[in-house]
């Protein structure tokens, strides 16, 4: 679990560890923005990882941009079986596994905290396949839980980063 400040510092993040999964961890990378479009994630990556190809790593699927409202949202109850499929991909075509960057942002725009915890605690904390998430969360919105909610997720994740600013 990451709980970041600012769009500029996720951004920093998550272009950097995308390129890291891809080029040198031979991953499959699924990104569930929310703050941000899925074309301004593009263009962020172009611009920070000069020779990373996007379009080339979407075209051969080790790099997915999908909206977290329709992962979240549109998608379920598919999207455990989605996420073993691109498991299942990743194995067929030479990769180590799948990363997951999911910005849990779209649970909060649709005022649902309750299900919002409710699915975080339904997950494994480790993965029994070749798989490994992250759950982004604006600090705004993690501090709209109770201190007993942040607590449970902190719990359930293991790890909890805060993203500081620095000056």
């Amino acid at each position: 679990m990451i709980v970041y400040p600012n769009l500029t510092l996720l951004r920093e993040l998550y272009s950097n560890y995308t390129q890291k999964q891809i080029q040198e961890n031979n991953e499959i990378v699924l990104i569930n923005p929310f703050y941000e479009t899925a074309d301004s994630v593009r263009q962020v990556l172009s611009q920070t990882n000069h020779g990373m190809d996007i379009s080339k790593y979407e075209k051969e699927k080790t790099l997915m941009i999908i909206d977290s409202l329709y992962e979240y949202f549109e998608l379920q109850p598919d999207d455990v079986s989605f996420k073993n499929s691109l498991v299942d991909y990743a194995e067929q075509i030479g990769r180590n596994g799948l990363s997951i960057l999911a910005d849990m942002g779209a649970y909060h725009h649709r005022s649902k905290y309750n299900e919002l915890i409710d699915h975080e605690l339904s997950l494994p904390t480790k993965f029994d396949i070749s798989m490994k998430g992250f759950c982004l969360y604006h600090q705004k919105d993690f501090d709209r839980f109770s201190d007993e909610q942040k607590q449970k997720l902190i719990e359930h994740h293991g790890k909890a980063i805060k993203v500081l600013e620095t000056q």
